[in-house]
């Protein structure tokens, strides 16, 4: 073959041309994509960049969730600012390129808001609760009672939580559940510790119980002075620790990396609970000894044999 037949040879294999329709090979379009410019970025507010965008997408919460798939922060915990403004966008947000502007600019904060907001619309007792955000009272509950939990489980990370016991009529569990399906006024879901890691009190005594197991007594909690029952959640070593008023009363296992949801049992139409998520900071030392020393095991636990 001569070197014309090569050269005409290799224009062929490139792009194929009829009338006016031109094919391009997959290399070809590859390197036209790489070559696209940048039309979009997201940075954290420490500069650094969470994702770079050739392709625009539609609205803000697919954008979420493209930034979900990079970092496996999850969408509910995403609040996204115009970098020029600052102001918070909505994820029903359209997204539309300027071409003189340049890309669009966005700053990426992580919202921990979820982990402690009570969860209104899953909960099949709404039409009795009533919640904003981190506050939960039940005047008009038709149950006898009903479970409730947060909008989003904690899976990493070490996370320091109260509840504001302001009020509670008869009993109160409150602790972590794998599962978010606990909410609710069934039958099977009156004992939150047979399916959970929880804090009991209620009828003069209280405990540490978990999946189904009394592993240890603890202080009682009074009904109606606003104590607070705080703990402490390390998802990454599997445990948890419970304290009253900032006493330490004891910490058990959990297992590792694994989305838990904070729950809380209201029984009574007075039952009024805050749910808070401070800082590291303000959790009371020993918490982080008792996580340290050795944990309550659940396989090691009385088996429970009350029921509802």
């Amino acid at each position: 073959m001569s070197i014309a037949e090569e050269q005409a040879s290799a224009e062929v294999a490139t792009t194929e041309v009829v009338g006016t329709t031109t094919e391009t090979t997959p290399d070809a379009a590859t390197h036209a994509a790489d070559a696209a410019p940048i039309c979009l970025t997201v940075k954290w507010m420490s500069g650094s960049e969470v994702v770079a965008l050739k392709h625009l997408p539609s609205t803000v919460l697919e954008l979420k969730e493209v930034i979900t798939e990079a970092t496996r922060l999850p969408v509910a915990l995403q609040k996204l600012l115009r970098e020029q403004g600052f102001a918070v966008c909505s994820n029903e947000e359209a997204l539309e390129a300027d071409v003189t502007a340049g890309p669009l600019g966005f700053f990426l904060v992580q919202d921990e808001t979820p982990y402690y907001s009570w969860d209104l619309e899953g909960n099949p007792s709404k039409w009795g609760l009533e919640i904003e955000g981190s506050v939960i009272k039940c005047p008009q509950l038709q149950s006898d009672y009903s479970n409730v939990v947060t909008r989003e489980p904690v899976s990493k990370g070490l996370h320091y939580f109260e509840f504001v016991l302001v009020n509670y009529g008869d009993e109160q569990w409150c602790g972590l559940t794998p599962s978010k399906d606990m909410a609710g006024p069934e039958h099977d879901k009156a004992i939150p510790s047979k399916n959970g890691y929880m804090y009991y009190t209620g009828r003069k005594e209280g405990a540490i119980e978990a999946m189904g197991n009394h592993l240890g007594k603890a202080k009682f909690v009074n009904r109606s002075d606003g104590s607070v029952i705080g703990m402490l959640v390390d998802c990454d070593n599997g445990a948890v620790a419970f304290d009253v008023n900032g006493e330490v009363q004891g910490a058990c296992e959990i297992p590792k990396a694994t989305p838990l949801w904070l729950l809380t049992h209201v029984d009574t139409r007075k039952d009024h609970v805050e749910l808070r998520k401070p800082c590291l900071d303000d959790a009371p030392p020993a918490h982080f000894d008792a996580l340290k020393g050795a944990l309550l095991q659940v396989s090691q636990g009385k088996a429970m044999n009350r029921s509802y």
